[in-house]
């Protein structure tokens, strides 16, 4: 059997046994496999056939920026590789032609701006070698940021629970950089989530470019999650079933699954979580 023909069943199989899209709660039937997290996070492209999910059209091109912004910024660190280099200049050229409004606002930045921003870092403890390129994190990028974490934890709700978050549910995320957490992963977060979860295919194991710890409650319908994508981008995130369960003075942290790609038309998803 063929390449593209294994992925056709694949894709088949799959529909027919969850016939609803899991990013959008359902609110769409789902027509493809979607990765998570995407192919452009790995080199090459090139990953282990784990971590799929139902989708929807809209919901798989209303994301695509996300997941090829998130995949960039994953690289942005001071000793890159060749491979990652190679990696992250295709990405490039990808956004340059569909969204240049991206790259306008990572370059924009001017010779004070950048050493203003190196002396901020090395105020709260990150090392920024001398010779270090800066790019800005602007409104646009945090829009497709806050997106692709939120996608990121409905995918590992699925993933854990084998069924989406629904409507009745909702769904908190947010992004840091390495440099968020220069002194370190807040202790919190790793003792309140002590499973681990990788991509692993046989003897390749692929956790240098994801892996993430998580808890799940399966009784009450509760999950959270801080996943690492390479060196550079962590994604924490909660989801409850039962939007009933969560605090009143809670509610504007937290999202419904069908409202998740109408907020990047929102201000608040101008602003990092």
């Amino acid at each position: 059997m063929g390449q593209a023909k294994r992925k056709r069943t694949a894709t088949e199989k799959l529909i027919k046994e969850f016939p609803d899209c899991c990013f959008c709660g359902g609110s769409r039937p789902s027509t493809t496999r979607e990765h998570m997290p995407p192919k452009s996070l790995f080199d090459a492209a090139h990953r282990p056939d784990k971590l799929v999910m139902p989708a929807c059209d809209e919901c798989n091109r209303g994301t695509s920026t996300a997941d090829i912004t998130a995949s960039i910024v994953s690289r942005w660190r001071y000793d890159i590789s060749g491979r990652e280099r190679s990696d992250h200049l295709r990405l490039i050229a990808q956004v340059r032609m569909h969204s240049p409004e991206l790259i306008k606002e990572w370059t924009n930045m001017s010779t004070p701006d950048k050493e203003n921003a190196k002396l901020h870092l090395k105020k709260y403890g990150a090392h920024v070698p001398s010779d270090a390129g800066v790019v800005a994190i602007g409104p646009l990028t945090i829009r497709q940021l806050n997106l692709f974490a939120h996608k990121t934890v409905l995918g590992l709700y699925f993933e854990h629970f084998r069924e989406l978050l629904p409507n009745t549910g909702r769904v908190s995320a947010y992004w840091r950089t390495k440099e968020d957490f220069a002194q370190g992963l807040p202790p919190a977060l790793l003792e309140m989530m002590r499973s681990y979860g990788t991509l692993e295919q046989g003897k390749w194991n692929a956790r240098e470019a994801f892996e993430y710890r998580y808890e799940v409650n399966k009784k009450d319908g509760l999950f959270a999650c801080l996943a690492r994508l390479r060196a550079m981008l962590f994604i924490t995130g909660f989801a409850a079933k039962d939007a009933s369960t969560l605090l009143s003075d809670q509610a504007g942290d937290w999202v419904k699954p069908s409202e998740l790609l109408g907020k990047m038309n929102e201000p608040i998803f101008e602003k990092r979580q």
